[in-house]
């Protein structure tokens, strides 16, 4: 029964009968013993109104007893009046259906008993077109069974839903949900979704079934009752400076999902959920509340409140609702856990009562944003939902877990329902500094400060190589690492046809001795200009610029957060390669400053980068003095070379190649002047 009970999901509605009695009126008379005859007069043997057959004076004279008269109106219903037949036909009108999921409801409306309607009062019933032996006769002990019409029909269709036979006689869609036409009787209609079915796991997210119990004498207008469970989350505060004209940080959206700021700034969410009114309508209520942050967002706990619209319960006691948080924030253990991958949850105790039913529940709390958060992307996500019961007429009281109040238990069946989900976006962004020389080639041993209104903490990534036969990278004599293999001598890499032609690239061809001619490995080569038709292309060895050739190393990254005093970095040493990750950068100016500069260079002007977030994109844009810059399309970090000259030349910076060209087998050097590519060119 309860496996069914719970794949049950219906609406009822049942036309009671008010049963009325014809009842005899009795008027009040006054009785006076009478001393005389009078012609024409009616005489009473009693005061009860029974009347003595009095012909004349001499009748009266001869009466043994008391003779009576009375005084007193007749009283005009002192006789049973014959019913006034209604012929009248019936209709159901329903109101307000949520325009969300209107069109996915249809009502079935089945007749269960039909009869005569007369002065409000049904006779002669018999059993409905859906119900029972149509036509015939239904016993009292039946009829008594609907007095409570909910729980007939819910016995109906929970034990009994066999009785139900035929089609329904109307059904009502979004149309107008309206049916007419109908003759006086009882009737259930039932809620469907999925074309026809009764089955709570078929109702969208948000969506419940209905319950009612109507009476259908003439026409009737029927309320849903089905204000629908809600909920919603936005970001109502951070502490992350907005600009004045609001072009560079327009600060949190207008509709309060989406913000920017950086690792270190508090961010102020807010949940509503509104219980809805029908919640009084079940034994037992479910309604949490569930949230779920990601990694880079870090909840203060001392900040949440729960509170409510109902005047004076504006702040929920505990007793009102059961907390649970998830271990990782917990530590001191002092809540519940959650299910699944909620941060916390929390779940009222007494939905279904007046206190709650129709009230909104909001939820408030700051999280930080941290070392682990996204760099651009989709954001820090912070999301919401809420678990509901969905079907009024189940049995929820008993399914409740003890170990766990306001949550049903583990191997419960009850169905319940889920909201869709309602998330916000943090969103902040980063930069890669790149160290070069001017030749291009990476530079180490140089530190920065980062300085900016819009900074509390600077994530960095600290880079460790350690020698490793299964590593990666190979060491420059420059001191810095590269992925490419050292060439050790000079090849021609076979062209895959995907490659174009263009000035550098050459073809065998056997016998050639031009000016230009390449060998390699025993075969001769000639250059072709973008006209040709290359089929090879020359790497020239540069196993010179390597430390090792053999000797591989595997790169180790930790990731450390640097405090800031006066929202000026420490100094910040870049890696081995010559690079330094500034990362959780909101929007806004700040000034790159070398501190530490290569033995041999000279220092590099400060460097102005401009951050700046749209709310509608939800991207950032970033220049670099002035000059515009694309993020890497893998880590959304924006690319800032910052270039030293050896000597005593002028300092510069700036975003040229890591690119060196050699003459005749011109060596072009790629990322860290790992790969070099011949480039000739010949006349045509």
């Amino acid at each position: 029964m309860k496996k069914f009970k719970r794949i049950m999901a219906l609406v009822i509605a049942l036309a009671m009968v008010l049963t009325m009695m014809s009842m005899t009126a009795f008027a009040e008379y006054t009785y006076t013993p009478a001393t005389e005859y009078v012609a024409g007069e009616t005489y009473y043997s009693d005061q009860e109104g029974t009347v003595a057959e009095i012909a004349d004076a001499e009748a009266f004279a001869d009466y043994e007893g008391t003779l009576y008269t009375r005084t007193g109106e007749e009283d005009p219903i002192d006789e049973p009046q014959e019913p006034a037949v209604d012929n009248t036909v019936g209709s159901i009108q329903l109101t307000d259906e949520p325009a969300s999921f209107k069109d996915s409801h249809t009502y079935q409306v089945y007749q269960i008993f039909t009869g005569t309607l007369a002065d409000g009062v049904l006779s002669n019933v018999k059993y409905g077109a859906n119900y029972g032996s149509t036509g015939s006769s239904v016993p009292k002990t039946e009829l008594d069974l609907v007095e409570d019409a909910r729980a007939f029909a819910e016995d109906l269709m929970a034990n009994n839903k066999a009785k139900l036979s035929g089609s329904p006689v109307a059904t009502l869609t979004a149309d107008d949900f309206k049916a007419e036409n109908l003759a006086p009787g009882y009737y259930l209609i039932v809620d469907t979704v999925s074309n026809g079915s009764v089955d709570a796991e078929n109702l969208e997210d948000g969506d419940v079934f209905s319950q009612y119990i109507v009476q259908v004498l003439g026409a009737v207008t029927i309320e849903t009752k089905k204000d629908v469970t809600e909920g919603d989350k936005k970001i109502t505060a951070d502490d992350h400076p907005t600009s004045e004209d609001a072009t560079q940080n327009p600060g949190i959206s207008s509709d309060g999902k989406v913000d920017n700021v950086s690792i270190g700034d508090t961010v102020t969410f807010t949940i509503t959920a509104k219980v809805p009114s029908h919640a009084t309508d079940y034994d037992y209520y479910y309604f949490i509340i569930n949230d779920t942050l990601s990694p880079g967002l870090t909840i203060d706990l001392s900040t949440l409140q729960v509170k409510s619209d109902l005047e004076g319960k504006e702040t929920l006691a505990t007793t009102d609702y059961e907390l649970y948080v998830a271990d990782a924030i917990d530590e001191n253990n002092e809540y519940k856990t959650p299910s699944g991958t909620n941060t916390f949850e929390v779940a009222l105790l007494k939905a279904n009562t007046e206190d709650f039913a129709g009230k909104t529940i909001t939820v408030t709390y700051k999280a930080t944003l941290n070392e682990n958060a996204v760099i651009g992307g989709n954001g820090n996500l912070n999301t919401q939902n809420v678990i509901y019961s969905n079907n009024p007429n189940q049995d929820y009281d008993g399914s409740q877990d003890d170990s766990n109040p306001g949550k049903p238990k583990s191997d419960s069946t009850v169905p319940v329902g889920k909201t869709p989900d309602s998330t916000t976006q943090t969103f902040t962004s980063g930069i890669k500094l790149q160290k070069l020389d001017q030749d291009g080639l990476a530079l180490n041993g140089a530190s920065f400060t980062i300085e900016g209104d819009s900074i509390n903490k600077v994530v960095t990534n600290a880079e460790t190589f350690a020698v490793a036969n299964d590593g990666e990278y190979w060491k420059l004599k420059t001191g810095s690492y590269t992925t490419e293999a050292p060439v050790t001598a000079d090849t021609m890499q076979v062209l895959d046809g995907a490659q174009q032609g263009d000035d550098g690239y050459v073809v065998a061809e056997a016998g050639y001795s031009g000016d230009d001619a390449i060998t390699v490995g025993g075969t001769t080569y000639r250059v072709v200009d973008a006209d040709g038709t290359p089929t090879h292309i020359l790497i020239k060895k540069n196993d010179m610029l390597y430390e090792s050739t053999t000797v591989k190393y595997k790169k180790t990254t930790t990731e450390s957060v640097q405090d800031t005093t006066e929202h000026i970095s420490q100094n910040l040493a870049v890696n081995a390669d010559g690079t330094l990750n500034l990362e959780g950068l909101g929007a806004g100016t700040y000034t790159i400053t070398e501190t530490v500069v290569p033995q041999g260079y000279t220092a590099a002007a400060p460097v102005e980068v401009v951050i700046t977030f749209d709310n509608e994109t939800k991207a950032f844009t970033a220049t670099v003095n002035g000059a515009a810059v694309t993020a890497d399309a893998t880590t959304n970090l924006f690319p800032m070379d910052v270039i030293n000259i050896a000597g005593h030349t002028l300092p510069s910076t700036g975003g040229i190649g890591t690119t060196i060209f050699y003459v005749v087998g011109a060596i072009l050097v790629i990322g860290a002047g790992v790969v070099l590519i011949t480039r000739r060119r010949m006349d045509a």
